[in-house]
């Protein structure tokens, strides 16, 4: 059976047109080298060679053989350094996928600590709610998910529950806490104090679309506090919610971290009974191996928590 070991002793001694120097380049002793030969000539049923005492040329068959064994070497040597090179982080894919406020406000400055240590890895963001980046995770279309799950805590300093999807392990990376984002000449802004969701139960809200953890703890916040909300307009994105706030179309629940960021200009207020939480969380798939480029990443983030 042909081997790579019989095609890199053709092409020495093609090259060296002498079994002899090409024994010594292969480190190998003469007849080893001239039984490799014998075997590749008998499997193809072919003479490639022509012996004499001043060396060996190739046959027709030979020079034949030769073009196409040289790409086939070459094409398993590439092989093997592109797999050398991901073993190692010199190269490598990851494709992430991530709620939009991780996109614009964290990640970038995390990710690029992680590319100035691994430049030869290329980075693919992929951005939607925790739920579609749930199902593209379980898909296999990405290899690590930022998602965020919600919590309700009664008292402070109460540890908050992870919703998370059990098909996936997720380590949690960050908690925060969901404010009350609201007009600035609001009545609740007015008052300088934490708002109770109860205070909420007449207010118009500016909602998240369906899927987004956020509009999921809006109505559990509110439901907790015995209303259901009132939607005066839903959006889709971080910035959209926040520009209709500000424009005095209702309040709405966002990540401190947003409302904290530059934008169009809003009140804000804690909210209590229920205080509302996020978790930030690192998810990958269940007992599937992360390829060493994503299992890099996956490390640095767990190393970066909570910076």
């Amino acid at each position: 059976m042909m081997e790579l070991r019989h095609l890199r002793a053709f092409l020495a001694v093609a090259a060296h047109e002498h079994f002899t120097r090409a024994a010594a380049a292969l480190h190998l002793a003469q007849p080893a080298l001239s039984q490799q030969i014998a075997q590749l000539e008998d499997d193809l049923g072919a003479r490639l060679f022509e012996r004499s005492r001043r060396g060996a040329r190739l046959t027709d068959s030979g020079r034949a053989f030769r073009a196409r064994a040289e790409r086939v070497v070459a094409e398993l040597d590439s092989a093997r350094a592109e797999a050398r090179d991901a073993a190692g982080l010199v190269r490598g894919r990851v494709v992430i996928g991530t709620i939009g406020s991780l996109a614009t406000l964290r990640l970038p400055a995390v990710l690029a600590r992680f590319r100035a240590r691994h430049p030869g890895i290329e980075i693919i963001i992929r951005e939607e709610n925790s739920g579609p980046v749930a199902a593209w995770l379980a898909d296999g279309a990405v290899d690590l998910g930022l998602v965020h799950a919600g919590s309700l805590r009664r008292r402070r300093g109460a540890r908050p529950r992870v919703l998370a999807d059990r098909s996936l392990a997720c380590t949690v990376l960050d908690e925060e806490e969901l404010v009350l984002a609201m007009p600035r000449r609001h009545r609740l802004a007015r008052a300088g104090r934490d708002v109770r969701f109860a205070e909420l139960a007449d207010e118009p809200f500016v909602v998240y679309k369906e899927g987004s953890m956020l509009r999921e703890m809006m109505l559990a916040g509110a439901a907790a506090a015995g209303f259901t909300p009132r939607r005066a307009l839903e959006a889709s994105g971080n910035d959209t919610v926040r520009a209709f706030v500000s424009a005095g179309f209702g309040v709405a629940l966002q990540p401190r971290s947003l409302v904290e960021a530059a934008g169009p200009p809003i009140a804000v207020a804690g909210l209590v009974a229920p205080r509302v939480a996020r978790s930030i969380l690192l998810a990958r798939r269940k007992h599937v191996p992360l390829s060493p480029a994503a299992r890099a990443l996956h490390d640095f983030l767990m190393a970066a928590r909570g910076t």
